[in-house]
């Protein structure tokens, strides 16, 4: 125990004349590598004063303001197809025929039955007339008038009805003829001469490729900038070759997930030979100089890519390159087009900030910009 007490004893007299002596500790070196930091490879942008065009653009697609589905009307064979995919037709051509025989077999009894009904019809109405003349005279009962009044009436109710069913067979007749309710293209033919069809039955592809319209999402921070019968310039992809379209509706809401709303352009017809567009097809709708025309706020501005901000919302921040390192910059954006943000705060139109704000830096990272 003694020996415990004095061991212990030393200790601190030595802690305490290291602590009060004039020797100072030894401080062990930094090594190299812990004092020289590797600098991190970055892209800079500096922020744009003003939007390209090229970010006013919207790709749309081609399609008709008239395209049909032409099926069968009535049961039957398919006695005849006059036309094939690919050929132009007008509106009321015939493009297919159905066996008739039935049809006209059923037109016929119908003609018949009418013509019984009327006759009966007619018989039923001189024998109204006559007991009318006879019961005024007091020669026949009042019964004897109202029997004559009911034959009238059921006379001409089966006139009525045969009539209708005359009418009936002959629209069969009629249906079992398909016509081209439009001019147009026919797109796909479903069916050969023998086929057996009934209602329904998808027969021909019609599409009318003389009154196209674009169909374009449009960023909603431009929409508010564009008016139902503006005209934009459009370009035909992957040719380049430019057309016009008028604008012909707004949507009424904005798509959640791309917060773009879908805008139809009527595509206007060329004063030269022009592009050949055709349904299905890519192209982009230029609307730089809609919103010029209107000086829209959203084209001034300090202006970054989307991924060179963190934000939520509209609070972030970005990575500023100051002096060669890392600078934290806390920033107030908001969302103008799909892939940029307009910096509305924190941001001078000098500064350099580091392309891609994902990047794992801290405040004082060794930076290197590179191209």
């Amino acid at each position: 125990m003694k020996t415990f007490v004095k061991a212990a004893a030393v200790a601190v007299a030595l802690v305490a004349a290291g602590c009060g002596g004039g020797n100072k500790p030894v401080v062990p070196q930094a090594s190299a590598a812990q004092v020289v930091q590797k600098p991190v490879g970055v892209r800079a942008v500096t922020p744009a004063t003003q939007l390209e065009s090229s970010v006013l653009r919207a790709t749309g697609s081609v399609r008709s303001k008239q395209a049909a589905t032409l099926s069968a009307q009535a049961s039957g064979t398919l006695t005849r197809v006059s036309v094939d995919a690919g050929d132009t037709v007008k509106r009321g051509q015939v493009l297919a025929q159905l066996d008739t025989s039935n049809a006209r077999i059923a037109v016929n009894q119908a003609r018949a039955s009418k013509a019984a009904a009327d006759a009966a019809l007619d018989g039923a109405t001189s024998e109204l007339e006559r007991t009318r003349v006879l019961a005024q005279s007091g020669s026949l009962p009042r019964a004897s008038l109202d029997k004559a009044e009911v034959g009238f009436r059921q006379a001409q109710a089966q006139a009525q009805q045969a009539a209708a069913a005359l009418d009936s067979a002959q629209e069969s007749v009629r249906d079992a003829t398909l016509t081209a309710p439009f001019d147009g293209v026919i797109t796909s033919r479903g069916r050969n001469e023998g086929d057996y069809v009934s209602p329904g039955t998808a027969i021909f592809g019609l599409v009318n490729t003389q009154s196209l319209e674009v169909r374009a999402p449009v960023p909603e921070s431009l929409v508010d900038r564009v008016s139902v019968g503006a005209v934009v310039k459009g370009t035909l992809n992957p040719s380049g070759a430019p057309f016009e379209a008028r604008v012909k509706s707004l949507g009424a809401t904005i798509d959640e997930q791309t917060r773009t709303v879908e805008v139809l352009a009527e595509v206007l017809p060329a004063k030269d030979s022009g592009a050949r567009l055709r349904a299905g097809a890519l192209v982009e709708l230029d609307f730089s100089s809609v919103a010029a025309s209107g000086g829209a706020p959203e084209q001034a501005g300090l202006f970054l890519p989307t991924q060179a901000v963190n934000a939520r919302g509209q609070q972030g921040f970005v990575w500023v390159v100051q002096d060669g390192k890392a600078q934290r910059r806390d920033v107030k954006v908001e969302r103008v087009l799909p892939g940029f943000v307009r910096v509305v705060h924190g941001l001078g139109p000098a500064e350099r900030v580091v392309a891609d704000a994902s990047l794992p830096l801290q405040d004082g990272t060794a930076l290197q910009v590179v191209q």
